[in-house]
């Protein structure tokens, strides 16, 4: 599987560099390579990555409540799990599902962020969060299209549909809960002052950390099943933490911030060709934020680090608008997205993870 990943990576850097003569036809690769990759990850062997074996407990026995089978899934994986399983009791009836979704959320999502350069977006998606989202944390992955959709409508100033994209992303995912008070965020051109205070989230993340202060340990576990999520999610962190922890000053922690702050410093320019880039940079913010601050629960803090970073596979794609010729500016998102591939491919590597997520 990584070597067709690989394959299609290097396919799409080269469609991002012909398409600006492709004219309409771009879309007949654009909608192949979608339907490849839907394929790909919903017919995986299950065991390639490294929660697949946990879903196909989850889904054939649906039946379970107990946490210790299910894994404690979503209701929704339960009631698909139990109109899939009339039909066959093949998992890959239900990858293909969450693929299919997941992937064409974030294909359409694409399409309107930006008429132009759109496989420069798709080859940063394919870099990481493919293997993440479409091939590790399927439910993730529908929550996560969703996410980029009702960052659109916020755009543009259509806040009850995104309130609605949103509500069904947790409807796959509770942890997009966390996701709706970014309904009340503003996309309108940030000044200098309030640039700085949402580029200050990061530091005072930082500081939150090295106080000590893990956040959600002072959550009540009796709050109605987010509770018990939480509790998992300590039950997690208590597991590993002979062997996996947090590193906020990971390589990839630091690239991440390090390309957070040239899209400041560009703020202005990239904002004249996207116009949706100052809410997807305070979503970024917050981001680079959640994984310091929340570093005391290390599932939690990488899950929603992951999953409000998505924004990444538009933002970096704008790093090319900075630099001139365009032709300089597209190698130079290559590179970040052959950076990022070192990091995305080990998903679908069970040998390269000393423990196994169960959500």
């Amino acid at each position: 599987m990584a070597y067709a990943i690989l394959f299609i990576f290097a396919v799409t850097a080269l469609l991002s560099i012909l398409e600006q003569y492709m004219g309409k036809t771009k879309w007949i690769p654009y909608i192949l390579i979608g339907i490849t990759l839907i394929l790909l990850a919903g017919l995986r062997e299950v065991g390639i990555d490294p929660d697949s074996e946990n879903y196909a407990g989850s889904y054939r026995n649906y039946m379970f409540a107990d946490d210790s089978v299910t894994g404690g899934v979503e209701y929704s994986f339960t009631l698909l799990a139990a109109f899939f399983n009339f039909f066959t009791d093949d998992v890959h009836a239900i990858f293909l599902f969450y693929a299919f979704w997941g992937l064409s959320l974030k294909f359409f999502a694409i399409t309107r962020y930006t008429k132009e350069d759109v496989f420069l977006s798709v080859m940063l998606y394919l870099a990481f969060y493919y293997e993440l989202h479409e091939v590790t944390q399927i439910r993730t992955g529908i929550l996560s299209g969703c996410y980029l959709l009702a960052l659109l409508e916020i755009g543009d100033g259509r806040r009850w549909r995104a309130l609605l994209y949103l509500a069904i992303g947790c409807i796959f995912h509770v942890s997009g809960i966390i996701l709706l008070p970014l309904v009340f965020l503003s996309n309108k051109i940030a000044s200098m002052k309030s640039r700085i205070f949402w580029a200050s989230l990061i530091p005072f993340g930082y500081l939150l950390y090295f106080a000590g202060m893990g956040i959600l340990m002072s959550m009540e576990s009796s709050i109605p099943y987010i509770g018990d999520k939480l509790e998992l999610y300590q039950k997690g962190a208590e597991v590993i933490a002979a062997q996996v922890n947090v590193n906020v000053f990971s390589p990839l922690q630091l690239f991440t911030i390090a390309l957070y702050i040239y899209l400041f410093i560009f703020y202005d320019t990239i904002a004249e060709q996207n116009k949706y880039f100052p809410v997807l940079m305070k979503a970024f913010s917050i981001g680079i934020f959640c994984l310091p601050t929340f570093a005391a629960l290390p599932t939690l803090a990488e899950r929603l680090n992951n999953l409000f970073n998505i924004v990444t596979i538009i933002l970096y794609a704008n790093i090319y608008y900075t630099i001139k010729p365009s032709f300089y500016g597209k190698v130079l998102v290559f590179a970040i997205g052959i950076i990022l591939l070192n990091y995305g491919l080990p998903y679908i590597d069970e040998f390269t993870f000393l423990w196994k997520s169960s959500t």
